[in-house]
């Protein structure tokens, strides 16, 4: 107590004292300084303001992401919303900034979260020719899938007369739809067309042209042929027949491919 009382009272009669004192109580200030500095600022201010490492939170749940990043010292921000295919609605495609980034304590993390796949209606394709069928299935992100042909008294050759899935059905990205393609009326007489040698898809064009149908289909392997292509076909080309008889067809198929 009385060391205290002592100091206190050089303080107070500061002006009074020696060089001497003087300098011993400036060094004692210095150190007791540089000691709190060391000790105590320098660790907490380092502390305060060293790097941490984003953690990767793609894929991960909105939750699962807030809590990860939270554990980290890192705050979450719920950003844009996306459609997407692969990814669960609620988890996370994107995040700024991305994983492994080095950043300060308490920084902001900006995730893109998944709003599920999108629903859309299914557009009209009847009365489009067969290539502007293609291109919008195309640029609405949907699939061509089989495409067959048949006689119409009232749509054109080319034009779409049929669709698997009927105009406005909620659908979602990458759905396949199958069309069915007018080769115009119905003919007068019905003639076996000659199809050898073409491939599957122009065979079966020509034969409901002709008011017929595709019969049995075979295959046969060789590597003489592109695959699909027709071999043999069981009506004589050139032969009348009545309207709807099958035709049947022998495909080409790549050796050891069955």
């Amino acid at each position: 107590m009385k060391l205290f009382e002592r100091i206190k009272k050089d303080i107070t009669d500061w002006s009074d004292l020696n060089w001497k004192r003087k300098v011993l109580y400036l060094t004692l200030i210095l150190i007791l300084g540089y000691l709190l500095l060391d000790w105590a600022i320098l660790p907490l201010y380092t502390r305060q303001y060293q790097s941490i490492a984003v953690p990767d939170v793609i894929h991960f749940s909105w939750e699962e992401s807030a809590a990860k990043l939270k554990k980290a010292g890192l705050r979450a921000v719920r950003g844009n919303e996306q459609y997407d295919e692969k990814v669960p609605e609620g988890h996370i495609l994107f995040q700024v900034p991305e994983p492994g980034a080095a950043v300060k304590k308490g920084r902001r993390i900006y995730l893109t979260v998944c709003k599920g796949f999108r629903i859309f209606g299914m557009p009209k394709l009847i009365g489009l020719s067969e290539r502007d069928a293609r291109f919008l299935l195309q640029e609405t992100n949907l699939a061509v899938g089989y495409v067959d042909y048949r006689t119409d008294d009232f749509l054109p050759e080319g034009v779409v007369c049929g669709q698997s899935l009927e105009p406005g059905t909620d659908i979602r990205l990458g759905t396949r739809v199958n069309l069915t393609v007018s080769v115009g009326v119905v003919p007068s007489r019905f003639i076996v067309p000659d199809v050898v040698g073409k491939s599957l898809e122009e065979a079966t064009l020509h034969i409901r042209k002709a008011g017929l149908v595709p019969g049995t289909l075979s295959r046969q392997a060789t590597d003489e042929l592109l695959p699909s292509t027709v071999i043999s076909q069981s009506l004589v080309a050139g032969t009348e027949v009545s309207r709807g008889d099958p035709v049947d067809l022998v495909i080409s198929i790549l050796p050891g491919s069955q």
